[in-house]
Formats: C-alpha cells, sequence, structure tokens
C-alpha cells in the first residue's frame, strides 16, 4: 500500500481536472490522437503503437496504450484515421475509439487539414480494489461500474516539408452522469474540454545532419498551463537516428524548474520501420518517490519496397 492514499487523491484531480487527456512525451510523433485534422499528414498509410509507463514504483501510476492507423485518399485530398485506446490509472479504466476524418487543402508546396473526429469511451471504476485505511467496505463507493461516453473534437493541422503546427480541442462536449450515478464517484465520468497547441521545426545543417526544435502547450479550465519544450540533431544518413530531450513545466505558485526533463530517442531502421524511446526524469517533488517514467514507440509505413517517400518524416 506505498502510498495509496496519495495516488488515490492524486488520481481523482488528474482525472477530474488537468490530465483528463493522455499525455505523450514524443508529441511529434502521435498528433492524430489530440487533433484529427492531421490525419493523413504522414504521406503515407501508417500504423503506430504507443505504450507509457508513468511514474514506475507508485501504486495505481497512469499507463496508457494506444495503437492508431490514418492514411490519406482521394489524391492526398481526404485524411482517414482509427485510434484505439487503453488507458488506466489507480482503479479508473477508460477503452475508448476515435474515428478521425480531415479534409485537406493544398497551398503550394504546404497543405492544412481541418478535421473532426467522434468518440466512444468506456469508463470502468474497479471500486475492488480500493483499501480503505480500517480495510472495511466503505459506504461512499458504489459498485463497480462501466459507462458509456460519447464526445466530438475538432483541429486543425498545418505541414510542409520543415514545419508543422497545430491547434484542437479533442473533446468538446463537457458531459457528466450525474443524473444516472449519483454521489461523490459521479464527477469522475464528465470531459473537460483541453485546448492542444503544437508545432515543429526542421533546421538543416548539412546533408545529414539536422536540428529539430518543437513545443507543445496544454491549457484546460481550472488547472495550470503545461508546456513541453523540446530539442534534437538527427544524424547518420538522412538523419536517421534522433537523440534530443525535452523539459516539461507547468505554470504553478510553486517555484520549481520544470516538472519533468525527458530524455528521447529516435531510429529510422528502414523506410518502413521507425522505433523511438522516451525517458521522462522528475524533477518536481515526485523525483525520490519514483524510478521515471518510460515511453515506447513503433510505427510502420505501408510504403512499397524501392518507392521514394515524398518527404523525409522528421515529425511522423
Amino acid at each position: 500500500m506505498r502510498i495509496l492514499y496519495t495516488i488515490f487523491f492524486l488520481s481523482i484531480s488528474l482525472v477530474t481536472h488537468a490530465q483528463q487527456e493522455i499525455l505523450f512525451s514524443q508529441f511529434f510523433y502521435q498528433k492524430t490522437l489530440s487533433n484529427p485534422g492531421a490525419a493523413g499528414s504522414q504521406g503515407q498509410a501508417t500504423l503506430s503503437a504507443f505504450h507509457r509507463q508513468q511514474w514506475v514504483g507508485l501504486e495505481g501510476a497512469p499507463m496508457s496504450q494506444v495503437l492508431s492507423f490514418n492514411a490519406p485518399f482521394f489524391a492526398n485530398k481526404v485524411g482517414l484515421g482509427l485510434t484505439l485506446v487503453n488507458d488506466r490509472i489507480g482503479f479508473f479504466n477508460s477503452t475508448y475509439i476515435n474515428m478521425a476524418y480531415a479534409y485537406r487543402i493544398r497551398f503550394g508546396s504546404s497543405v492544412v487539414g481541418i478535421g473532426m473526429h467522434g468518440s466512444y469511451r468506456q469508463q470502468r471504476t474497479d471500486w475492488d480494489e480500493v483499501q480503505t485505511i480500517t480495510q472495511r467496505p466503505d459506504q461512499v463507493v458504489g459498485e463497480n461500474a462501466s459507462v458509456p461516453l460519447f464526445n466530438v473534437g475538432a483541429g486543425v493541422h498545418f505541414e510542409n516539408d520543415r514545419f508543422f503546427a497545430g491547434v484542437a480541442v479533442p473533446y468538446l462536449l463537457e458531459k457528466g452522469f450525474t443524473k444516472k450515478y449519483q454521489g461523490i464517484v459521479s464527477d469522475f465520468t464528465g470531459t473537460t474540454p483541453h485546448l492542444f497547441v503544437n508545432a515543429g521545426w526542421i533546421i538543416p545543417v548539412t546533408a545529414n545532419l539536422r536540428m529539430r526544435p518543437a513545443f507543445a502547450a496544454r491549457l484546460v479550465e481550472n488547472a495550470p498551463p503545461n508546456f513541453d519544450l523540446h530539442f534534437s540533431i538527427g544524424f547518420l544518413e538522412n538523419s536517421r537516428l534522433w537523440t534530443g530531450a525535452t523539459l516539461r513545466w507547468g505554470q504553478s505558485k510553486v517555484a520549481t524548474a520544470g516538472d519533468a526533463l525527458v530524455l528521447m530517442c529516435q531510429y529510422q531502421l528502414n523506410q518502413k520501420l521507425n522505433a523511438g524511446l522516451a525517458y521522462d526524469l522528475s524533477i518536481n517533488g515526485l523525483q525520490q518517490q519514483t524510478a521515471g517514467t518510460f515511453e515506447m514507440m513503433l510505427e510502420y509505413s505501408f510504403v512499397q519496397d524501392g518507392a521514394g517517400v515524398h518527404h523525409p518524416r522528421f515529425f511522423w
């Protein structure tokens, strides 16, 4: 039961306020999860898988898995995407599916994707896993519940060979289940709209050496804004290997150097397969309680052998 009660109250605050949406450190490789306007932006059909284990060593810490497929259609004028998500924190477990559509408008060498997605989420609360201080059943909590939730989201994504920028609200509707589920648990099923903003650049240095600054911002009502400031360098032939770091910082009245320092690398194994790994080191009050956060990414692109890629996939 190591710091079980701390995780319990932390879980409540995360679910109801700041961190309803899944956070990925390699955000420039997982844009369609939050922004449907990015569907089809890879230039070819792409299947990607992510696994994130947050705050290793803390009981009930968040854990997320994402399986995503998206592809361009109709001469790259339309992008379609399908995303499956499993997200668990404490005794709250959400499984949901997003279906995205993006209409892609070309401006010279750039493309703007205007998209929307519909989502269906099944949220489960496993009250059987709760342990009280007295070790006796708590009458406040209810029976195990499985609750459905429908929502819609929208986003705009701009891209060219060296730059991308996006803004999105993944879930526009704020819904709760207070009419059906009375008591303290009713607020845990609502959705607070989040605003996601991100951008990234590619700066060529030599034919095989490039720099990649990027940033992401997440804003939600009743919670401090959260920012990721990223910088990495690409090496080897056509910058197949990327190594870099991200500083994650949330605005707060408590002065800190940041919330986490993220070390990461990605390697393009071949034309079809790309892999990435990130390690988040807490630099706030959690650094003494956790071994950090691990995130893994694997991406497969359905391109024909010998066929040229439209542009190097520095962000995809």
